[in-house]
């Protein structure tokens, strides 16, 4: 049965390019999971956590998001926490892959291990969050597509021609991605190409699909692995990365 819960709006602050935004809520959703909020639409919004403690949540949200305009200690229906998240089996090396606008529901694992090293891909510099927004022990590698800010290019193909990916992915003993999910066929056959034989659910990747219902009863969300079809609110978002046939 799915749970049903009020949530707390407490705050909105600006975190260059996004809104973090703060509730407080009786049970928060673990890394991966999301909550859906009633915020006045048509349908819930999907609400995945950037952090999260005992007493609530905060979500990070690109600026003129619905869950900016409320006010404090406005109420919020929730339902949730709905799906599966990241399963990280005591990883001592973790290794996080995003894409600049997919990084927030990645930001609660950046402390989820002993090492963690972050590469995000972004258009710009001004789409990334600045560096001192992440803990000083997370080994952090930046690619532009304009050059401006850490190396040219894309998470598959630097312009220097030297890309961090395929060091990294035989350094780490866990892989965590949040990307658009055209990208994770390639993704895929870089960790199969690098690790030869990966254990199951080596890399993981989070699908970010439209999920209005929560149970998978409205189909929307409905996402080709190699099993067949599977619906990312109930069996997702978060999947093996090898096992999707995106």
């Amino acid at each position: 049965m799915i749970k049903r819960q009020t949530a707390i709006f407490r705050e909105a602050r600006s975190v260059p390019p996004f809104w973090a935004v703060r509730f407080e809520v009786e049970f928060p959703p673990a890394p991966g999971r999301f909550m859906l909020a009633d915020l006045g639409g048509p349908l819930r919004e999907v609400l995945f956590p950037a952090a999260g403690d005992a007493e609530g949540f905060t979500v990070w949200a690109p600026p003129r998001h619905p869950v900016t305009q409320l006010l404090p200690g406005a109420p919020v229906d929730m339902l949730g926490p709905l799906g599966r998240g990241f399963r990280l089996g005591g990883a001592q090396r973790l290794l996080l892959v995003a894409e600049a606008a997919q990084l927030p529901p990645l930001l609660p694992l950046l402390e989820a291990a002993p090492a963690v090293v972050l590469i995000i891909e972004a258009p710009t510099r001004a789409l990334l969050p600045p560096a001192s927004r992440f803990p000083p022990t997370v080994e952090l590698h930046l690619i532009t597509q304009d050059g401006s800010a850490g190396q040219a290019g894309t998470l598959e193909n630097c312009h220097d021609g030297v890309s961090p990916l395929d060091d990294l992915l035989k350094w780490a003993e866990q892989v965590c991605c949040s990307c658009d999910p055209l990208r994770y066929p390639a993704l895929a056959s870089r960790v199969r190409r690098v690790r030869l034989a990966p254990r199951a659910d080596f890399a993981q990747a989070l699908v970010l699909a439209d999920m209005p219902c929560g149970v998978g009863a409205c189909d929307v969300c409905r996402v080709k692995t190699r099993h067949g079809e599977r619906h990312a609110c109930v069996e997702g978002p978060v999947f093996d990365l090898l096992e999707l046939s995106v």
